[in-house]
């Protein structure tokens, strides 16, 4: 199975089974679970469950012959025409929502990514600001995935952005490559704290202002969090100028 196909489908929406299995019966045509299971590589009641939901959202249509159930997908520029819809649905919703977020005035605010696709969404909201960031970066092991887009990605539209970035990176194993690239690479000021004076597991980024963004992105520990709050963006700044002035 094609796995741009698949990474572009969960960009757009779907859940990595739930392109999977899209693309399976697309290729099969018209199919039963069992066969589309087997294909997509699946337990057979999680496919049932998925094909129940893709129906609802009108992605999978279901017929039945001698009793047996039978199941095709809506072809692409359908799928595509679909998910456009619900794009400028939500675009049209925006400013409601964004009148709610303000309802609360100073109050802290919090938002909660998990997955690749959603901590890549938290990486795009540090972008969307122009002021410099302040960032811990974490001891942990990446995904190769996250990482890619992080190096690739990333790291390509904060420059094109002129977003300068002061990194403090403690002396670890897993860091070694970073320190060995980071030197080099443009708007980036790089720090090196000994293991004694940090440790970090969540990488930890200042931006904007007033937003503070946290992660974890170890295989089994995907997720993050985006806290708007100058004060606690002020008292973090404090402490990382500190450390920084220091090393």
């Amino acid at each position: 199975m094609d796995a741009n196909l698949l990474i572009t489908l969960q960009n757009y929406g779907l859940s990595e089974k739930e392109a999977r299995i899209y693309l399976t019966v697309l290729e099969l045509g018209t199919s039963i679970a069992s066969t589309i299971a087997r294909r997509a590589e699946l337990n057979r009641v999680t496919v049932y469950t998925i094909l129940e939901d893709l129906k609802g959202d009108g992605i999978v249509n279901e017929t039945t012959k001698e009793g047996v159930k039978y199941y095709s997908v809506i072809s692409p520029d359908i799928l595509l025409k679909q998910l456009e819809q619900k794009y400028e649905s939500f675009k049209e919703k925006v400013p409601e929502l964004l009148a709610m977020s303000e309802k609360f005035g100073s109050r802290p605010k919090l938002n909660f990514y998990e997955w690749v696709k959603w901590l890549k969404s938290l990486y795009e909201q540090v972008l969307n600001h122009k002021n410099d960031i302040f960032a811990f970066l974490s001891d942990d092991d990446i995904v190769p995935e996250l990482e890619s887009y992080l190096n690739n990605v990333f790291l390509k539209k904060r420059i094109e952005k002129w977003i300068h970035a002061s990194v403090i990176v403690s002396n670890k194993e897993n860091n070694v490559n970073y320190i060995k690239n980071g030197k080099n690479k443009k708007l980036t000021t790089l720090k090196i704290a000994t293991d004694e004076l940090i440790w970090i597991r969540w990488e930890i980024i200042l931006f904007g202002e007033d937003s503070v963004a946290c992660a974890l992105y170890g295989e089994n520990e995907l997720v993050g969090y985006i806290i708007k709050s100058s004060q606690f963006y002020n008292s973090l700044k404090s402490i990382f100028m500190f450390i920084w002035n220091h090393l």
